[in-house]
């Protein structure tokens, strides 16, 4: 094919469908490279669409970069009803127990996430504080009342709430992160059923928390 027609084809693309290849490509960019290492016209090359295109849509590198973040949190608000909904009706450890199994799945389905956010975890930046303030203190919040709450109730280990929240998110997301790894060290796949249900399994291990349903239910 010419090159011009493929760039009618590029820009022809419906608007929903080239802002959804957009965002695809730049999750996976920034995942790989950080904010500093990606440009917008390797998100365009990779998304397949035209520099013009992308800069259509999102006008700059931060707009993009904030806008593939917030995807990541699409369900977080419903997800945390429900959390809250499980403490009211069986307890605080229940309502942990559904927080920590959501967590797991939420990283073995989105992995960049986590390495997105190593990026940004290196220093303190006006990036990194719009992602705690938006996103993460809202999480961080209702896991560490949950875990004061089953602490007060003697249903899990004793500690520092925010200390155990990291330490669990470290002991969660290692393989998912570095999948590559762990599958060529391990001989094990870190996105297959059994392996998240065993991580899942672990997590609520190291909280102490009672385990009486199964990890994938």
């Amino acid at each position: 094919m010419p090159l011009a027609s493929k760039a009618r084809d590029r820009d022809a693309l419906p608007s929903g469908e080239g802002r959804a290849r957009i965002l695809a490509a730049a999750r996976e960019v920034f995942s790989m490279a950080g904010f500093e290492g990606a440009s917008l016209r390797r998100i365009a090359d990779r998304a397949g669409v035209q520099h013009q295109l992308l800069v259509y849509h999102f006008k700059t590198k931060d707009a993009l970069w904030r806008e593939v973040v917030s995807t990541f949190f699409d369900d977080l608000g419903e997800q945390r009803r429900r959390w809250l909904s499980i403490r009211d009706a069986e307890g605080a450890p229940a309502a942990l127990r559904a927080l920590v199994r959501e967590f797991v799945l939420f990283t073995a389905r989105q992995p960049e996430y986590h390495r997105i956010a190593t990026f940004e975890g290196r220093a303190d930046c006006e990036r990194l504080r719009w992602l705690l303030e938006t996103h993460v203190r809202p999480f961080y919040e209702i896991s560490t009342a949950l875990i004061a709450e089953a602490q007060a109730a003697k249903a899990m280990r004793a500690g520092h709430p925010g200390q155990l929240h990291y330490a669990t998110i470290g002991l969660v997301t290692t393989s998912f992160v570095f999948g590559q790894e762990y599958r060529l060290m391990t001989g094990q796949d870190a996105f297959a059923r059994d392996e998240v249900g065993r991580v899942i399994a672990l997590a609520w291990d190291f909280l102490g928390l009672t385990n009486t349903t199964s990890p994938l239910r």
